[in-house]
């Protein structure tokens, strides 16, 4: 399943660069929620909007204890008579994933939030974790998806357990 994500991904990447395709990616909600409080507070998850077709995403999340063993469960839909799977479901060692970059989806999607949070250092985290204003750089923004609604559901378990969620909204559009 992996394997042909990653083919999937690497064609459609292939095909933005060819046809010069323009994809706006505008943010529509977002959702966070904490399961274990004495480990995680949630103090900010909102959008804000900064003209009529650019909407940053701000999430801000305490971590009350050092975690050093990360997990992340991505899972991604696209909205079509509700919200079906598309392309994702996956699991990542996101410790890992900081220290070696060895996770070829991850390499596509984290270049896009780096500048604007400071999850940018290796494991453990703890304090505030915050991603202020993030929004999609079209230059950056390299694969192209089929116009429409679309979630990103993102699981974080920390100890092997699931701590919070943190469901992000959006609409793709091409030009």
């Amino acid at each position: 399943m992996f394997r042909t994500t990653t083919v999937l991904l690497l064609i459609c990447f292939i095909l933005t660069k060819e046809a010069g395709a323009r994809t706006v990616l505008k943010f529509t909600n977002a959702k966070c929620e904490s399961f274990n409080k004495s480990w995680a507070v949630i103090n900010e998850c909102r959008l804000r909007a900064f003209k009529r077709n650019l909407v940053g995403l701000n999430i801000n999340i305490t971590l009350l204890h050092p975690a050093h063993d990360i997990k992340l469960a991505i899972v991604f839909l696209k909205r079509a008579n509700g919200y079906k799977p598309f392309v994702l479901n996956t699991t990542l060692n996101a410790c890992e994933y900081i220290l070696k970059k060895n996770n070829p989806v991850a390499n596509l999607v984290y270049p896009l939030f780096r500048d604007f949070s400071n999850i940018n250092h290796t494991c453990p985290y703890v304090g505030d974790q915050i991603l202020k204003n993030f929004y999609t750089r079209t230059e950056l923004f390299r694969v192209i998806f089929p116009n429409g609604d679309y979630v990103v559901l993102l699981s974080w378990i920390l100890r092997n357990i699931k701590t919070f969620t943190t469901d992000v909204y959006f609409t793709v559009m091409t030009t």
